[in-house]
């Protein structure tokens, strides 16, 4: 049972995550291109993986105040399901229905 739980522990990862830049590109009077720190974290990119919080922190010092340390399974980092598309609506989910729709 000890060796499970002692696998369970190792597989969990911390993340160096840098937020999306802004589309399109911008960049600020210093010549840094802008990134959404306000997208939520499912969009955020992985920059590094690191063993610990520790590691994590440790790097994390080293970089811009922007970056931020996650745990591998924060549920944040799950993309959020988007709802179904409304009954009778246009289907976009072939390149046909999409023609199709647009062509009536």
């Amino acid at each position: 049972m000890r060796k499970c739980y002692a696998t369970a522990l190792v597989l969990i990862s911390w993340y160096l995550m840098l937020p999306p830049p802004v589309f399109p590109p911008v960049q600020d009077a210093s010549g840094n291109y802008k990134v959404n720190s306000t997208a939520p974290m499912s969009q955020w990119l992985k920059f590094k993986t690191l063993e610990s919080e520790h590691a994590c922190k440790a790097q994390l010092k080293k970089m811009e105040p922007f970056y931020k340390c996650v745990k591998s399974d924060d549920p944040a980092l799950k993309a959020s399901v988007p709802a179904p598309a409304a009954a009778g609506g246009p289907g976009t989910s072939t390149v046909s229905g999409a023609a199709t729709s647009h062509m009536q």
